[in-house]
């Protein structure tokens, strides 16, 4: 039988790297010794698989004169017209949920995609109102967009969300105890750690994502307004699979979490959810990966014991000293 136009394409090398050593070698004759705490399952690593759906509002929140810049708009509009349900199919077919972050106009916008991802079992989480950048924003207005996108959220799902994300920028202090007191118990917005940890006293855990585990960082790309600047980046997939497989040949060895940190724009054309699939079915088959959502991953590590001088509580007690 011939395989479906979105199956994944048979890969003519080996699936897996050889696990490397810190000094970058095989790791053949090195006894693989398990990470304390232990994942799930007897897993190696765990795996999480995360999903913004952004449409055109960071090109909006950059500037509100790319209104009439349809062209450049239509580019995060692919998102969520075509992007996120190819990304539902890739994920159905391989039994797998992953944590969604949606903001709350999109979710105005699209409530029947908020439905299917609910429907087809997935996460739903936070990722402010209009995708503001946290940068130009004063606590009481990061505040303002992480609620109103809430309530939209709920509004239009039923769904009181649990988890956020920030759309972009750094977050004011006093932001994380904010979170707690509005009910939010996790967050994926610092990539600070390859392992959860708790944002300081608040009760809200921290999952953070790495940027070379993010497709922007490789495959995004706009014409005018220039995306980058100097424009000269779109990856080749190869590129793009060698380094994931990398990390996660990495993850196994060191017991670590890697967070998939996807845009529906970017991974959910068919050539990019080809390669998406491809890398998940690999990580399936490997039987060694706890496969989770956000919500899922912070409620394991919430019963591990905290790391008493992890940096973040140190940037903390800096912070309060300089303050």
């Amino acid at each position: 039988m011939n395989p479906s136009p979105e199956s994944p394409a048979p890969r003519d090398r080996p699936a897996f790297p050889e696990i490397p050593t810190a000094a970058g070698t095989a790791a053949a004759d090195v006894p693989y010794v398990p990470q304390e705490p232990g994942w799930p399952h007897g897993a190696r690593c765990a795996v999480v698989v995360t999903i913004d759906v952004d449409g055109d509002l960071p090109f909006l929140a950059l500037d509100p004169g790319h209104r009439d810049r349809l062209k450049s708009r239509s580019v995060g509009q692919y998102g969520p017209d075509h992007g996120a349900a190819r990304l539902l199919r890739v994920l159905e077919r391989l039994g797998l949920a992953a944590s969604w972050f949606v903001p709350g106009a999109i979710a105005r916008q699209y409530p029947e995609l908020l439905r299917s991802v609910l429907q087809s079992g997935h996460e739903l989480a936070g990722h402010g109102m209009h995708h503001l950048d946290f940068d130009g924003l004063g606590l009481e207005a990061q505040l303002a967009e992480m609620l109103e996108g809430a309530r939209a959220l709920q509004e239009v799902s039923g769904v009181e969300v649990r988890g956020f994300r920030t759309p972009s920028g750094e977050w004011k202090s006093g932001f994380p105890e904010a979170m707690a007191a509005a009910g939010f118990q996790w967050s994926s917005s610092l990539p600070g750690d390859d392992r959860p940890f708790p944002l300081g006293d608040t009760g809200v855990m921290e999952l953070p994502f790495r940027y070379e585990l993010e497709d922007l960082q490789y495959l995004g790309f706009n014409l005018d307004p220039p995306f980058p600047p100097g424009q000269s980046r779109i990856q080749s997939l190869e590129a793009v699979r060698d380094n994931w497989d990398v990390e996660f040949a990495a993850a196994r060895r060191f017991g670590t979490v890697l967070t998939l940190r996807l845009n529906a724009e970017i991974m959910g054309t068919p050539g990019r959810a080809r390669m998406l699939e491809d890398f998940l079915s690999s990580t399936i088959a490997s039987g060694e990966a706890w496969i989770a959502t956000c919500g899922e991953l912070a409620a394991h590590w919430a019963g591990q014991p905290v790391e008493a001088d992890h940096p973040y509580r140190r940037f903390l007690e800096l912070a309060a000293r300089e303050s």
